[in-house]
Formats: structure tokens, sequence, C-alpha cells
């Protein structure tokens, strides 16, 4: 089978983040298999950094430009599916393949949204019927799926499970002995204001811990503004400024416990990445924290980002070595029971081949 996962935004984010996965895992499974992104953007850089074989579209173009590019570009037979997230990608999606006489459109509603039935939403479900694939229930209580669309389906998320280092706990032992904890913030730049609250709560917490490092990781560790207030507060030279790591297991290595500061799907991914290292996880409580973390359990969730109350909750865990572990290995023990990475992926090619199934029913009754 064959899928065509549409992105038209440039950034490096959560719902591009999992359209890269699936493609790869999809591509592993023996599907052909593409990511459209802006050429030259970040998204794309980084998913073929990733092994995703991806197809520029031109940057800054609209829904026509890129659907014509996606035909012109993909295979004469065209795809199985084409799964999207927004507006702009689903009317690409439809008009490319109504174009090519095949195919469906699958829209993926992320983590914490609900489905929106826009007027151009609207218009092209009345050219090609879209199948809406939800990322917890399908559809959520009380809410049902935009009229015009085909049986939902879902998609939950997952990550990759790494294998739990033998020496974790000498790491463990060995930040404790020197006094060094490390702290991770996984934060994206539209939450930067959000996010200086951690380099305030580290800043405190600077005060009792001679040798405390943060490691910010994600988006907004390009931002100049919090790399001067970690300076203004006389920590920069304790602040670590990852990025967009490949290898997020080397990135978390050594962590006492790890902050999120996001929303959607990319802070369900840095929640899920933290459990599925064993990294007790702190993070407001948002709808999207509290359906991956119960408080207490796997990690504390804050009703308010406060910088004093953020460092006092982060010293009791400094303190607590025993605390820590309880919660990242229950966070752990929960990815591995109801978010493993390969049930995504098992959806997604569900999702794939019912609407091929689909698509050669319509192309039967044209015929």
């Amino acid at each position: 089978m064959r899928a065509l996962f549409l992105n038209s935004g440039t950034a490096w984010e959560g719902g591009v983040r999992v359209f890269a996965a699936a493609a790869r895992a999809l591509a592993e499974r023996g599907h052909d298999t593409w990511l459209a992104a802006p050429a030259g953007s970040e998204a794309a850089a980084q998913a073929v950094q990733r092994g995703v074989q991806v197809l520029a579209l031109a940057a800054g173009r609209g829904a026509w430009s890129d659907a014509r590019r996606i035909r012109r570009n993909l295979p004469p037979e065209f795809v199985d599916a084409v799964f999207v997230h927004g507006d702009r990608e689903q009317v690409a999606a439809t008009i490319a393949a109504r174009r090519s006489g095949r195919g469906g459109v699958v829209r993926r509603i992320a983590a914490g949204e609900k489905a929106t039935s826009t007027w151009r939403a609207r218009r092209a479900e009345q050219l090609l019927p879209v199948r809406y694939l939800y990322t917890s229930e399908s559809p959520p209580t009380g809410h049902a799926a935009p009229s015009g669309a085909l049986s939902p389906m879902r998609a939950e998320m997952g990550v990759t499970i790494p294998a739990m280092p033998e020496d974790r706990d000498v790491h463990d032992q060995a930040g404790e002995a020197s006094s060094a904890p490390v702290l991770v913030c996984i934060a994206t730049r539209d939450s930067l204001r959000r996010a200086t609250n951690v380099v305030r709560a580290a800043a405190m917490l600077a005060q009792r811990h001679a040798h405390l490092r943060l490691r910010i990781i994600g988006s907004v560790a390009a931002d100049e503004e919090l790399k001067l207030l970690a300076a203004a507060l006389g920590i920069a030279k304790r602040v670590d400024w990852v990025g967009h790591p490949r290898d997020m297991t080397e990135a978390l290595r050594g962590a006492a416990a790890g902050w999120v500061i996001a929303d959607g799907d990319d802070a369900a991914l840095g929640v899920l990445d933290l459990m599925a290292h064993g990294v007790a996880v702190l993070a407001e409580r948002t709808s999207v924290a509290s359906r991956y973390v119960s408080h207490g359990i796997q990690g504390t969730l804050m009703a308010t980002l406060d910088p004093p109350l953020m460092a006092a909750e982060t010293a009791i865990l400094l303190s607590d070595r025993e605390r820590r572990e309880a919660m990242g290995a229950a966070g752990r023990a929960r990815v591995e029971r109801e978010f493993d990475e390969s049930d995504m992926v098992a959806a997604f090619e569900l999702a794939l081949r019912a609407t091929r199934e689909r698509s050669r029913v319509r192309s039967g009754a044209r015929a």
C-alpha cells in the first residue's frame, strides 16, 4: 500500500513528528510512504535525518500548489491514502485525490483537539468524504464528527520504548554523590512564556544545588530571549541547549526529572518520552498531561506554573530518589502497557487499508 503524509508547516512540531514516525514505521513494514513538507524547512530536514522519504513542497504556496506538486511527484497511480491535519492539507489532498481518480483522505485529530467543521473542510468533504483519525476516544465523549465524514477510527499516541540501560542506577547514584542533579525541560517555542518559569525555577534551585544542570529540549532551545534570561539569572553555564535530538535516550541520560511545557501533540510526546525512559514527569495539569500522567504516580501535575511552587515541587523530587524511581518505573510500565509506538503504527496501517478499500469501491462505482 502507498501512503502520503501531508504537512504544510515548516516547524518540527508534534503533528509532523507523529507523521514522520508513522511514515518510517510503515515503510519498514513494506509500504511505500512519503512525507510532504515545505522545501528547506526544519520539518523536511529533521524527517530526512530520521530516514523518511520526503516530497518537497514549494514554501509559502497554497492548497492548489500543494496538490499540483503532489500529483507531479508521486507515482501515476497516486497513493491509497493521504494523511492530513489541517484545512489546507485536507483541501490539497482532496484536489489531488479527485484529479488522480483514486485515494482517500484521513484527517488526524491531534492530542487535546476536537474535529472542527469549517467552510473549507465542509467544501472538501462534499467532493470527497474524509475519515477522522482520533488520538484518544473516537470521537471523544459528547462530540460528534462533522457531517459527511466516514466512520471515525482511533490511533492512540505512542512512542518508541528504549532498552533501559543497566547502569541507570549507577548514573543516578553518581549524580547524587556529586550533588549534580540533571533536570530536563521539554518545551516548544510557542510555550516560551511558560518555559521561562522553568528557567526561573531552576535558578532558585541552583541556590541549593551548586552543580545543578538544566537541559532544554525542543524548539524553544533556539530562542535567544530564553538564553538571555538564563544569563541574567546567572545560570547560563548550567544550561545545555539541546534542541531536537535524534537520540532521545542520550538526551535524557541521567535525568532526575523532566518538565514538559507544551500543548497538544508536543505535550503528549514530551510526557510519553519521559515516561518511556523512566523519568519522573513534572507538568501543568492540562487535559493532555492528565491523559497520560496520574498525579503522584508517574509524576507531579500542577494547577499553575508559578516558579517558586515549581522549584519547591522539583526540590521534593530531587531530595527523594526512591520516589523518583518509583514514578519513573510506573511511567515506563504504563507506556509499555498502553502507549507503545507499534500500536499507533498498527492503527495508521488499519486506517490506510480501510481508506484503500473505500477508494476501490468508489472507483468501481464510477466505472
